[in-house]
């Protein structure tokens, strides 16, 4: 039923942009401070409201999919997303965010992220509500500012949207960027899995030329994050970008999680690449005839590198990748790709990422070889093409390797699937 009602409203809003501002607005939509869709551009509509600048967007995807003649996964035309996103600033202080989930595959509640934020000075922000709580750069990018498709395995392990309290900052000239978190336990992982077990979490991001001031090595930086969740009694879920699960289990009750996140990162031109590694533990997790056990061995890692062909500079900015500025300035690394940029932006990535979960969860009889396997392993290479800004296509092959048979798999341990995304932000 609340799905019904969310498309309900999703059809009313698009028949309500589609039919016109009223009498009223339109006579406002001269002087600039309405407007309808704004089709030239594909955006949303903008418009003001009690000193509010109010912009309703979203994010429309979806996939062709052909997976490996062995996997049970069906293939063919599938929606990647339809999340409605709600903007609006006031005074470039105060910050409300809304994105919706109208499939609902990936939240409990066709939701993923609903705060309040407040700029407390240029350099200090602070949110409240059902805020995204990442550990790497990776994570904290949109899905549709990724090189690669979609996200690796390590996220799974200790990434979330929960409600709580964010606090990020920079200082030093912008050389150390930092966030904390508090999540309440009310939230779900990246496949609407239930995370009940509260989190506290802080990231920090060093530029270490920066500091040093060395203008050739500006753009490399470390990253450092830490989470604790006391009272531990959620499930561990793994699943490649596609959408096949290679690890599960049910809940785990322990006494409390905490893992250590670090990555290393550059970008510089047209070049962007990184390389991140998590490891977590559960202390004190129940086995059964009122026996505990450690499990230590949570771990995953991927390294990912991209060019963007026709010469667009990589950006990064408060702890994520941003889209590519197609109509700013480029600088191809070969001239004779000038001839290409005619065409938008193009963009070379591959990803490698890897998933190594502790044995102990199959020698205790939590899991079994299938539907998990102890370690796992994807390869994903892609062409991704931005004829416009907010207009993503993306062909893409990722090969998966895991350690043991799985049934998702068709009953093999390995799998070679191609997608074609084509992705809109309005």
């Amino acid at each position: 039923m609340k799905k019904c009602f969310l498309l309900l409203v999703c059809l009313g809003t698009c028949l309500a942009l589609a039919s016109g501002p009223p009498a009223a607005a339109a006579a406002s939509s001269r002087n600039g401070d309405t407007a309808c869709f704004q089709w030239r551009s594909l955006q949303g509509p903008d418009w003001q409201w009690q000193g509010w600048d109010i912009h309703l967007g979203g994010r429309i995807a979806a996939d062709v999919i052909a997976f490996d003649e062995d996997n049970r996964k069906p293939g063919g035309f599938r929606w990647e997303a339809l999340n409605p996103r709600l903007t609006a600033t006031r005074e470039n202080r105060f910050h409300i965010f809304v994105e919706a989930d109208l499939l609902g595959v990936d939240t409990p509640h066709n939701l993923f992220e609903a705060w309040a934020g407040w700029d407390i000075t240029p350099n200090l922000q602070a949110r409240a509500g059902q805020i995204k709580v990442a550990l790497s750069t990776e994570f904290a990018t949109r899905s549709e500012n990724l090189p690669s498709l979609d996200y690796g395995f390590t996220p799974y392990l200790d990434g979330r949207y929960d409600l709580g309290l964010q606090v990020e900052g920079a200082c030093l000239n912008r050389a150390l960027w930092f966030e904390g978190s508090v999540a309440a336990g009310r939230g779900f992982d990246l496949d609407g899995h239930r995370k009940s077990d509260p989190q506290y979490s802080v990231r920090t991001v060093v530029f270490p030329a920066g500091l040093a001031g060395i203008d050739l090595l500006a753009g490399g930086f470390v990253g450092l994050a830490f989470a604790w969740s006391p009272d531990y009694g959620d499930e561990i879920f793994v699943q490649t970008p596609l959408r096949s699960t290679v690890f599960t289990t049910p809940d785990i009750d322990g006494d409390y999680f905490r893992c250590l996140h670090y990555e290393v990162g550059w970008y510089g031109g047209p070049f962007r690449l990184g390389l991140e590694r998590v490891r977590g533990e559960i202390e004190g997790a129940v086995i059964g005839g009122n026996r505990t056990m450690e499990f230590d061995q949570l771990t995953s890692w991927s390294g990912y590198l991209s060019w963007f062909i026709t010469g667009e500079q990589a950006r990064w900015e408060r702890g994520r990748w941003l889209p590519p500025q197609i109509k700013g300035h480029k600088t191809p690394v070969f001239g004779s790709l000038a001839c290409l940029q005619a065409l938008g932006c193009l963009e070379l990535a591959c990803r490698y990422s890897n998933a190594d979960i502790d044995r102990g969860l199959f020698d205790s009889g939590i899991t079994a070889y299938d539907p998990s396997t102890q370690e796992v392993r994807t390869a994903t290479v892609n062409l991704n093409w931005y004829p416009r800004p907010g207009l993503k296509i993306a062909a893409g092959w990722v090969k998966t390797i895991a350690d043991h048979e799985l049934t998702t798999l068709g009953n093999t341990n390995r799998d070679s699937s191609y997608v074609l995304r084509v992705s809109l932000v309005l």
